[in-house]
């Protein structure tokens, strides 16, 4: 009984450590079309990381992805590509079905896209959302970028 009691309070406590290494939400640019957005935070220097907020369901084949852009005093000081479908390191209420052609996803997830600011201060994050190839049906609902340091 101890030894389990003992194993289930390293397990919460690597959890906590793993989900405290993701960072704090910095702010989210809110979406839930394709299409292009952004917001301004105040970023630290060093590592962003990007997450997505994600609630679509679609039929047939598709890659969605996320553009974004950096600025600070004008200029764009980072760049990447996020994929909002794929693998993922850190999910959260995470939902995936896939029946056939037909796909859903609900939930919070780390993308594999992160930038390093060489300095922090006001940042524009300009965001673009949209399909590589759309599939024939789509409805979503929430695809918000969530930025995280």
């Amino acid at each position: 009984m101890q030894s389990r009691v003992g194993r289930l309070v390293l397990a919460v406590g690597l959890m906590t450590m793993m989900l405290a290494g993701c960072g704090k939400e910095a702010g989210r640019v809110p979406l839930n079309a394709e299409g292009a957005k952004d917001a301004s935070f105040n970023l630290k220097a060093g590592d962003v990381s990007f997450w997505t907020a994600i609630d679509i369901d679609w039929e047939g084949d598709g890659n969605l992805f996320y553009q974004v852009d950096l600025v600070q005093n004008g200029k764009t000081v980072g760049t990447t590509k996020c994929d909002p479908l794929g693998q993922m390191s850190v999910k959260t209420s995470w939902v995936s079905t896939d029946l056939g052609s037909k796909h859903s996803r609900s939930g919070n997830g780390k993308m594999g896209c992160d930038v390093k600011l060489a300095a922090g201060g006001p940042t524009t994050v300009k965001v673009n959302l949209a399909w590589v190839h759309k599939p024939a049906t789509v409805q979503l609902r929430q695809a918000d970028l969530v930025v995280k340091q």
